[in-house]
């Protein structure tokens, strides 16, 4: 009889980007391998010691960004995410209370509101809030974005080289060796020799906003820089992912994978030492990401869904 070891790398997403992008900061958190989001939240809140049970809020707000601000999101798609419900978290309405615990003063809202354009955003989000709540919670939605810019800059600046690399290699075709990324024309070569093709990149200018903007491929597919940033960032976490799972196959067969972790099938009486053979063959470092902290947690049943419990 047999049962489902599953593993599953830790931020994997984040942690790959942090590599990328030399953010040494965050690096040294997951070397720590204490709880990264309250830790992050204490880096970008400015409270030292901060943890799950001392600011829930807080860390919720700083693990919604590690997770989903690296690509460049703005603050009006983060606020209508937040309001359905933030990377499968619960919907979240944010409150006058929480927007002053960030921070947010009356300077702050004056100056979102002197933006016209802000106000067009955020009445664009569908609520069911009054619009005194909804805003409220945009402007409470771009604090955070603005808090974690300024704290994760190394993600910024990462931004800053795509951009660059996206016209002189991408359209321009010169050839650019970045880390273990090859940028040429209209390819970004990975570790693992496959690529990411962009083919036809070209600008046209869009046809209500009126700017230019750069299009790859026959349905017009936008490229800026924060996609190229996503792009580069969960391809060679694919490839981080894939490497172990060849390891783990070579033992035992390897039935699945969702997401960011495997689904290995192992003999009852080996179970109890395969739960931590297979994190381990999942969190070996690449060579072609030397320093980079990888972390893994699993677990094993004969039903998938209580594998991970």
């Amino acid at each position: 009889s047999h049962q489902l070891v599953v593993g599953d790398l830790s931020q994997i997403e984040p942690r790959v980007l942090a590599w990328l992008a030399d953010y040494n900061d965050l690096l040294d958190i997951f070397k720590s391998g204490q709880d990264a989001y309250a830790q992050f939240g204490a880096q970008m809140f400015g409270i030292p010691g901060m943890t799950k049970d001392t600011h829930p809020d807080l860390r919720q707000s700083a693990k919604s960004a590690l997770l989903g601000c690296g690509y460049g999101l703005g603050w009006a798609s983060f606020a209508a995410q937040l309001l359905v419900g933030f990377l499968g978290a619960p919907p979240v309405l944010y409150t006058r209370e929480f927007a002053k615990k960030l921070g947010v003063n009356r300077t702050y809202v004056e100056n979102f509101l002197a933006w016209g354009d802000n106000i067009e955003k955020m009445l664009d989000i569908p609520h069911t809030c009054t619009e005194e709540e909804l805003l409220t919670h945009c402007v409470a939605a771009k604090k955070i974005i603005d808090i974690y810019r300024a704290t994760a800059w190394p993600v910024v600046s990462f931004w800053e080289l795509m951009g660059q690399l996206l016209v002189r290699s991408l359209v321009g075709g010169e050839e650019v060796v970045y880390k273990c990324l090859t940028f040429k024309k209209e390819e970004i070569v990975l570790p693992n020799g496959m690529s990411l093709l962009y083919p036809n990149l070209r600008q046209v200018k869009d046809k209500e906003t009126k700017q230019v903007q750069w299009v790859y491929g026959a349905d017009e597919t936008k490229l800026y820089p924060g996609k190229i940033t996503n792009n580069v960032t969960q391809a060679t976490a694919r490839i981080v992912m894939t490497d172990g799972m060849l390891r783990v196959n070579k033992k035992y067969p390897v039935a699945g994978t969702v997401h960011d972790e495997l689904i290995a099938v192992v003999p009852d009486e080996e179970v109890a030492h395969a739960k931590t053979w297979v994190l381990a063959q999942m969190t070996i470092e690449p060579k072609y990401m030397p320093g980079i902290p990888l972390a893994a947690d699993g677990g094993a049943h004969r039903r998938y869904g209580l594998a991970k419990n």
